[in-house]
């Protein structure tokens, strides 16, 4: 990871273990086409557990350190699980799916 915070950039490095989930294989994270990946999103959002939603987690959990809705990945990790586990999380693809069709 490369962090700009108060004009200084640090580099570091961050493992799954450290936040309390496990590490995966590469062929844990396979996808596959757009069709089968967007199956994939929906079954995540849906409950699937495993190194692919762990992935979704890592990443959500950068995207609300960003934007200063987290401090740390433990935190946004679980900030971004309670979202995906209570279904506002598929709720809010569902809502963008049915705007990207029709944005009116």
């Amino acid at each position: 990871i490369a962090e700009l915070k108060d004009g200084k950039i640090s580099s570091y490095e961050i493992t799954p273990d450290e936040c309390g989930l496990a590490r995966a294989q590469s062929g844990d994270l396979k996808g596959g086409t757009a069709l089968e990946n967007a199956e994939l999103l929906r079954g995540i959002l849906s409950g699937r557990r495993g190194a692919q939603r762990d992935v979704v987690l890592m990443n959500a959990a950068a995207a609300l350190i960003a934007g200063d809705k987290a401090a740390a990945f433990k935190e946004g990790i679980a900030m971004a699980a309670a979202a995906v586990d209570s279904g506002k999380a598929l709720q809010k693809l569902e809502e963008f799916i049915g705007f990207s069709q029709n944005p009116e």
